[in-house]
Order: C-alpha cells, then sequence, then structure tokens
C-alpha cells in the first residue's frame, strides 16, 4: 500500500471508511482475483487469450497445469497465471 492510501485510510473516522467502502463495493464486485476458484476448458482459454482447442493442445501433451473432475477440465487461476510467468507453452 503506498504512504498516500496508508495516511488517508488512517485519517478517515469509520462513517468516512464505511461510505468510501459502500462506494468501493459496486467496483470491486466485477473484479476476479486471480488465485480465486476453477476455470473451465473456455475459461482458460478466455484467461489465456487463446482458442479452446489450443488449450486442448496443451492439456492432451501434459504441458498446462489442470485438474480433472471426473472427465471435465479445470484450471487453477494461480497455477495458469505461474504457468504464464514461468514461460507458458514455450517449446522444450
Amino acid at each position: 500500500m503506498s504512504d498516500l492510501a496508508a495516511a488517508l485510510l488512517e485519517a478517515l473516522d469509520d462513517a468516512a471508511l464505511d461510505l468510501l467502502a459502500e462506494r468501493l463495493a459496486p467496483r470491486l464486485a466485477g473484479r476476479h482475483d486471480d488465485d480465486g476458484g476453477f476455470l473451465d476448458v473456455a475459461g482458460a482459454a478466455a484467461h489465456l487469450s487463446c482458442p479452446t482447442s489450443r488449450v486442448y493442445a496443451l492439456t492432451s501433451a501434459g504441458r498446462i497445469p489442470c485438474h480433472r473432475d471426473g472427465s471435465r477440465l479445470l484450471f487453477d487461476r494461480a497455477e495458469l497465471a505461474a504457468w504464464v510467468r514461468q514461460g507458458g507453452a514455450k517449446r522444450p
């Protein structure tokens, strides 16, 4: 947190903090945490900005982190983010 944000939060009383929280709630409601929840194939493709066929190909080659729930493929957002940071689908 920046020094300015910390100073602002310290200067606000409870009523002002409640008002700030109320005004920020709609803006924060639409956000997705990178570590929150699992994605299906379509969600993983959207998250990675690629076609679903690429996600299926990477999965079948064992080159992308995934989990299975029966026959359903699931992708953890945090694992996908770490995978991309480590180079993603670069060829071995």
